[in-house]
């Protein structure tokens, strides 16, 4: 059978139903309550009329709920959107409606900007609001009552190609949803456990999925961080999904804002494996705070933190020394983009000094340019990185797409 995220975390769900696969705070869901509410969330699509290839808006602070709805839309075949819960009006009603989006999740708290366009998307069927203390939206449903008021959706097979699609942040214009088969996406998040140097061969197949579990249970159970918004490439890509598909723990930060002391508290507390950030705009506050506890005087057991990794900004030289002077922790810088996925990497650890923005290009990727042809290493000529990847195409762009997307 194919990969797909939906029966891929059906498979885990399986073999490790009393594990935590969600913690944020004083809340835990297990697989199996995971995969319950998910498959009620996608019961209520289809209630709703939703089906293959629909668009659902997840515009979400981190939260349980987010996991659940992305999960919930995978097993319905529908087509979960990531929007940056920063958007405003006009931009929040651009992605939905260049989305093609038919439901919107949305936490109270941004009520005031859904209520303000909801009448301008026409597209709209369906709105769903998760209570965080903001105001109620009229049509909306509460997101409890929603799972509530519905059945769990039956388990069915679903084709790998399947969409998957994730918006970028629109640094390079407007924001432009990047497309992917499921299996083609999915397979590549599995090949990436092979630089564990397990025993087995990472999935290729549903059917192998539980061997791999076998070997990724105990010691080497992956309890991942996300610190950056799971919204963000980064933040799923890196840190929620990877610990999702091994039969891990996704444990999301409380705060609303980076804040570093919690991070260590939780990463204490939680014995987590893996960090994920963005660059300096987490390490530098990181750094700080240990060294503020080193000046007090207090003392956190943070021996369970293997990796610490980093993508989408630089993580400067001096603040890797930094950490690695006080964690036996191995630090993964990668370059990379959500065309592409990982251009290049780069790893520090104790006593092992990197230069910042330096990377070793990872196989497959060339440096071309404009018009194809390889640049000369050491030239001094600029070009544009090149890789395979599992990306086929910019949503309803054929032009940017004919322009990014070389064979």
């Amino acid at each position: 059978m194919e990969l797909h995220f939906a029966t891929a975390w059906e498979t885990v769900a399986d073999a490790c139903a009393d594990v935590d696969a969600i913690v944020q705070g004083d809340r835990r869901l297990t697989y199996r309550a995971f995969d319950e509410q998910s498959a009620r969330f996608a019961g209520a699509l289809a209630s709703h009329g939703f089906g293959p290839g629909s668009k659902v808006s997840l515009y979400l602070y981190n939260c349980p709920e987010y996991l659940v709805a992305q999960h919930g839309s995978f097993k319905a075949r529908a087509v979960p959107v990531n929007v940056n819960y920063r958007y405003l009006d006009d931009e929040l009603a651009y992605l939905i409606d260049n989305s093609d989006s038919q439901a919107l999740v949305f936490h109270t708290s941004l009520a005031d900007r859904v209520a303000r366009v909801v009448d301008r998307l026409t597209n709209l069927r369906l709105l769903v609001e998760v209570d965080d203390g903001g105001d109620h939206v009229d049509a909306a449903v509460p997101f409890d009552d929603l799972l509530a008021g519905t059945g769990p959706a039956p388990r069915i097979d679903r084709p790998g190609d399947d969409l998957y699609m994730l918006y970028t942040g629109g640094t390079t214009g407007m924001p432009k949803g990047v497309m992917y088969h499921q299996h083609d996406f999915v397979r590549g998040m599995y090949q990436n456990f092979a630089l564990l140097g397990l025993p087995v061969p990472p999935p290729a197949s549903v059917e192998e999925i539980p061997a791999f579990l076998d070997v990724m249970g105990g010691a080497n159970r992956l309890v991942s961080v996300p610190c950056p918004p799971l919204m963000h490439g980064t933040g799923m890509w890196v840190g929620a999904m990877p610990a999702l598909l091994a039969g891990g723990t996704a444990v999301l930060l409380e705060s609303r804002t980076f804040d570093a002391d919690e991070l260590w508290r939780v990463a204490e507390r939680e014995r987590v494996t893996r960090i994920v950030i963005v660059g300096d705009a987490f390490a530098r506050p990181m750094l700080r705070s240990l060294e503020d506890s080193e000046a007090a005087g207090a003392q956190l057991d943070l021996s369970s933190v293997t990796t610490i990794a980093s993508s989408g900004a630089m993580w400067s030289g001096e603040i890797k020394d930094g950490l690695t002077a006080r964690l036996d922790a191995v630090l993964v810088d990668a370059l990379g983009s959500t065309e592409g996925g990982g251009y290049g990497v780069t790893s520090a650890s104790r006593n092992m000094k990197v230069a910042t923005a330096r990377f070793e290009l990872v196989p497959g990727t060339r440096v071309i340019t404009e018009n194809g042809r390889d640049v000369e290493p050491g030239s001094g000529e600029q070009g544009l990185l090149a890789t395979q990847t599992a990306a086929f195409g910019y949503y309803k762009d054929e032009e940017k797409t004919a322009r990014t997307f070389r064979t």
